[in-house]
């Protein structure tokens, strides 16, 4: 990525959605809130890939995901399978993404959300002898309500700052 077309705008909004990733709830809030935590990065990563796809790739996916594999203690590479799949998937649908209107790419994010989620859970089973739980669901539903709010806010600031 070259700092000078703005690629620091897009390594600042990943660094936000990880840092929004792990970050932890107030202990005054009850703890199922946590399991309504969105895929912040996920959100943020299939908006640059589907907007400017040949500015991030599947090996800066893998890297954004070791690196989120380390934040949030998951086995080394879970996330970044996760994360390099979710951007193929969107580096080979974005002509077709991008035509969709934004609820019907909320959905994709569902998808994309839901998979990841589900893979992750079983990772965990086998890695860590976890339990399969149902929950794994409700980060995609909330990530597909909040993504036209995330969509604007990154579409604003993708051309404010001039990022191409």
């Amino acid at each position: 990525m070259n700092p000078l077309r703005g690629g620091w705008i897009i390594l600042l909004s990943i660094a936000i959605a990880m840092m929004l990733a792990v970050a932890h709830l107030p202990e005054s809030l009850p703890q199922w809130l946590g399991w309504l935590r969105p895929a912040w990065v996920i959100l943020v990563m299939f908006y640059w890939v589907m907007v400017l796809p040949d500015r991030f790739g599947m090996i800066s996916a893998w890297c954004v995901g070791l690196l989120l594999d380390v934040l949030r203690g998951d086995p080394l590479g879970v996330n970044g399978i996760c994360l390099a799949t979710m951007t193929y998937v969107t580096w080979s649908l974005y002509e077709r993404l991008r035509m969709y209107s934004v609820p019907q790419q909320g959905v994709v994010i569902f998808a994309l959300v839901l998979g990841a989620d589900l893979f992750r859970n079983i990772v965990q089973i086998f890695a860590r002898d976890g339990h399969f739980d149902w929950r794994f669901v409700l980060p995609g539903l909330v990530s597909m309500l909040l993504w036209p709010l995330v969509y604007a806010l990154l579409r604003r600031i993708h051309s404010q700052f001039g990022v191409d």
